[in-house]
């Protein structure tokens, strides 16, 4: 992953285990910032979303106002129980975030996703990377959560365009992130300029308007330097704790 100075290393991503809530992943009104309609757009490094993820009430573990809606429509959002702690905030790293789209999505297998996020075929001028802190999975990292099964093992998962899993319950039954409900992600659907590409919860894929309501899971990378406690062995009863 890289760091915003340039340099590269790896690192381990986290996603939420549970939704802060269904909002909208942007919606500003045409003409401001990079929307060009009353949607919202699909440029992350504008989003509505991404600024309380990364500089709004959820990022400060406060109240304040989240999108949802079209034309810049917003409901009261609270997350002074749930928001980001100033221990959290020192957990995470903050890394460059690839945003690239992809222009067709019914052909697509997981691998060819996770090459296109890191393209630059995004819609217009929107941006192809991002500087941040918290962001969401990509659609490959659903596609690669998977361990397949008996009849469809992860081999055969993988080689196989995401569109077609809902019909392969091997691939979806055994994906850990498919029980995160319809879900954001940051993969853009590059063809329109207010489109992301997600799952619905019966492993269906398809374009979501980004002033969709649809469950947020914040997602992080952490600072290499962390370690894990060596006393827990990351059950229930026993998580993995970091220090």
């Amino acid at each position: 992953i890289e760091n915003p100075d340039g340099t590269k290393e790896d690192k381990v991503k986290l996603i939420r285990s549970e939704s802060i809530g269904a909002y909208s992943w942007d919606n500003k009104p045409s003409g401001v910032g990079s929307s060009t309609s009353n949607y919202g757009s699909n440029d992350w490094s504008d989003s509505t979303l991404q600024k309380v993820l990364n500089e709004g009430a959820y990022y400060n573990r406060t109240s304040g106002n989240c999108p949802y809606g079209q034309n810049g429509v917003t409901k009261s959002c609270d997350f002074s129980e749930i928001g980001l702690t100033s221990l959290a905030k020192e957990m995470i790293s903050e890394s460059v975030w690839n945003l690239g789209g992809s222009s067709t999505y019914e052909d697509v297998t997981t691998k060819t996703f996770y090459e296109r996020e890191r393209g630059t075929n995004v819609y217009g001028g929107h941006a192809t990377k991002w500087t941040g802190s918290i962001g969401l999975i990509y659609l490959s990292d659903y596609g690669y959560a998977t361990n397949g099964g008996a009849t469809n093992d992860r081999s055969v998962c993988l080689n196989t365009r995401l569109r077609s899993w809902n019909s392969m319950s091997d691939c979806f039954n055994n994906d850990w992130l498919l029980d995160k409900d319809i879900i954001w992600t940051m993969t853009s659907f590059s063809y329109f300029s207010y489109a992301i590409v997600g799952i619905d919860t019966n492993a269906y894929m398809t374009s979501h308007s980004t002033d969709m309501l649809r469950n947020v899971f914040p997602t992080i990378y952490l600072n290499s330097d962390l370690k894990v406690s060596s006393r827990n062995n990351g059950t229930s009863d026993r998580p993995f704790v970091l220090k």
